[in-house]
């Protein structure tokens, strides 16, 4: 998490003011020589050197990483959509925070195996990151490997199950995105916030 902010930071000062113009994908985002001065970055608190924190931010530039704090929601969903594959159908998992009915746990666990274990590459489950009947589907759906948690930037699912990715500033934003990134959803439980999800 902290490496997240610090990349927003760094994409600010360093990344945007220290980079020529003529950068392309082929050119991995170095400092020049004598820039690590200038931009008063080198080991930050254990992260790494300069020419490591390059490498970092063309890693943190990728399609799953927002590009700007400005960007809206929808370009935020069409950018998620497309590094999820854009042929690809998004199904969404949404629900309770926690479960209140006695059987809805076990249905829940079930059908994420049994997703897992049926459905093809062409399909990619997006949870939102929260606790409750997403993380139960996240945790139970084969192995996560078509399971992505979409959270505002910054912040991690601590699932231990899918791939985090990120859109939005804040809950509200993300939960935005989610409603424009899926094809199919599917709800178990929930109360108001789902209701508006």
């Amino acid at each position: 998490q902290r490496l997240r902010i610090l990349y927003r930071e760094l994409k600010k000062h360093y990344y945007c003011q220290h980079i020529p113009r003529e950068f392309n994908e082929s050119t991995p985002p170095r400092a020049r020589a004598g820039d690590e001065e200038e931009a008063g970055v080198g080991a930050v608190d254990g992260v790494g050197t300069t020419d490591q924190m390059g490498t970092e931010l063309h890693q943190a530039a990728e399609p799953s990483m927002p590009a700007s704090t400005e960007e809206t929601a929808q370009k935020a969903a069409d950018r998620l959509r497309h590094s999820l594959g854009g042929s690809a159908t998004i199904v969404c998992i949404l629900g309770g925070t926690e479960f209140r009915g006695p059987d809805s746990e076990s249905l829940v666990k079930a059908f994420a195996g049994k997703f897992g274990e049926a459905i093809g590459s062409g399909v990619k489950f997006v949870t939102g990151g929260m606790p409750g009947v997403q993380e139960a589907f996240a945790k139970n759906c084969g192995d996560g490997s078509k399971v992505w948690n979409l959270l505002p930037v910054g912040q991690a699912s601590g699932y231990g199950a899918g791939t985090d990715i990120h859109g939005g500033a804040d809950l509200e934003e993300r939960k935005t995105i989610f409603g424009l990134i899926g094809d199919i959803y599917i709800t178990v439980e929930g109360g108001p916030g789902v209701s508006q999800e």
